[in-house]
């Protein structure tokens, strides 16, 4: 028996891919669009679809088949209650939207990055998750992926000793556009260690009408969270697309989005450090495929998988948490701040070519 799921906003990650993403990206990252995954997945009916623009929606019912469509995403939920939802909006009114789908009987949703705009709309999110029964994966898709799986189960292995640092290469990105990417691969590669504090230096930070209101999209120059355990996690403006995993006797290297997944170390006999490419197995699923299957799983009562969507949740918590103490250590000049520090009153806008994130 298949299961009845929803697309709310069809644009470029809800149902078309952006051609330059489909030229230029490797093939794990696909098939990315939600309304694309849904379609392709064998447990999953498209059923409905919503969009604000009408226009848009048209499009995507054209090029999905779906009949059932809305321009108001709380009518497509107390109509259709379908029990997953695919939440691809702007992140303004974001989470409006995922409580509703909740409070309608949907018991997985997967929802795109960055989760919501403020602390209190966070701290309501994972009230709303807290019960039993109710799973949820993010549009930071790259732990889902093969490469990077290979890349940090590698490292978890002990064969390069401790790991010592996480940097990840994503070039001079945006706060809210690029960096919740950023900050999940460092959770997801320190596996659930508490993080101890987060520093940052930021540029194109503007103020609203408040001190704790940020109406840009800040570009972070650079930051860092550190681990309890003292693992560091760095984020730079270097260029790339690259994560690099920094162990005690080597370096496993996952390189262009996960085009190649290298290895920096020393043979037996040989002192100096040499690359090494690994053999990451082809097929298997990529994409927003990767992380639906998951919710599946959690749907179909896998324990395991139902233990590791409590994990990822954390992680989402987290992460998010994150980026408003990176902003809040901007405004610090740069010192530390303790993730049980960040102020609860932090909203930040994400204001980009004149619309909010």
């Amino acid at each position: 028996m298949k299961i009845d799921a929803a697309v709310i906003g069809c644009g470029r990650m809800g149902a078309f891919t952006s051609p330059g993403v489909l030229h230029h990206a490797p093939s794990c990252w696909f098939p990315l669009a939600h309304a694309e995954a849904i379609r392709a997945h064998p447990a999953l009916v498209l059923a409905a679809l919503a969009d604000v623009d009408a226009e848009t929606l048209g499009r995507a019912a054209t090029e999905y088949g779906v009949s059932r469509t809305y321009t108001d995403p709380y009518r497509l939920l107390d109509d259709v209650r379908p029990a997953l939802v695919s939440v691809a909006t702007r992140t303004v009114g974001r989470a409006s939207i995922i409580k509703h789908a909740l409070e309608t009987g949907a018991q997985a949703l997967h929802v795109e990055k960055p989760l919501c705009n403020s602390m209190q709309e966070l701290a309501d999110l994972q009230k709303a998750f807290a019960g039993e029964g109710r799973f949820l994966t993010y549009g930071t898709v790259r732990r889902f992926l093969a490469p990077y799986r290979a890349a940090v189960d590698l490292v978890r292995s002990g064969v390069f000793g401790a790991l010592l640092e996480v940097q990840v290469n994503l070039g001079r990105g945006q706060l809210y556009w690029a960096h919740p990417h950023s900050v999940d691969l460092l959770l997801f590669a320190t596996g659930g260690i508490a993080v101890q504090s987060v520093a940052a230096r930021l540029s194109n930070v503007v103020l609203g009408d408040s001190p704790r209101v940020v109406e840009s999209d800040p570009v972070v120059e650079s930051a860092t969270v550190l681990f309890v355990d003292g693992v560091e996690g760095r984020i730079t403006r270097s260029p790339g697309c690259d994560l690099v995993l920094a162990c005690e006797r080597g370096q496993v290297l996952v390189e262009a989005d996960g085009r190649s997944v290298r290895t920096y170390a020393s043979t037996v006999g040989d002192s100096y450090f040499r690359h090494a490419e690994l053999s990451i197995p082809v097929g298997g699923e990529g994409g927003t495929m990767a992380p639906l299957s998951e919710l599946m799983r959690c749907l179909a009562g896998d324990n395991a998988a139902v233990g590791r969507n409590a994990e990822l949740r954390r992680d989402i918590w987290r992460g998010q948490k994150i980026l408003f103490g990176l902003v809040q250590s901007h405004f610090a000049e740069g010192r530390p701040v303790n993730l049980d520090d960040v102020w609860e009153d932090w909203v930040i806008w994400a204001r980009s070519g004149g619309r909010k994130a």
